[in-house]
């Protein structure tokens, strides 16, 4: 017979280990997403952090989580009651509680031209 004591150590002990994986699950996926900052029309600045799947888009005081979609116009990602299309250097991002931002430019391409 186990004692209760090495039973709740062991419970214990399964669970720290879950923990630490799903952390480092989700540190080895930010750690993917590659971080794009971008200069829209109306002098505003939006960042996406993208991965193969998936879609993160910080615009001012909001995170946006959006899923990626199969399109042949760009690289579309899709929320509910959002969207962003990636094509090159530019983007379209578009949110029912935000005005339209117009076209988005990479910083990088501002400052190579």
């Amino acid at each position: 017979m186990i004692p209760m004591r090495v039973k709740v150590a062991v419970g214990l002990l399964v669970g720290v280990a879950s923990l630490l994986g799903s952390a480092h699950a989700v540190a080895a996926t930010a750690a993917q997403a590659k971080e794009t900052h971008y200069l829209c029309d109306a002098h505003q600045h939006l960042v996406v952090w993208r991965t193969a799947d998936s879609a993160s888009v910080e615009f001012i005081d909001r995170t946006y989580q959006l899923q990626r979609k199969a399109s042949h116009l760009g690289v579309q990602y899709i929320a509910p009651k959002a969207a962003l299309i990636i094509d090159g250097p530019e983007a379209v991002f578009v949110a029912d509680d935000r005005l339209q931002l117009g076209r988005c430019v990479e910083s990088s391409s501002l400052a190579e031209r």
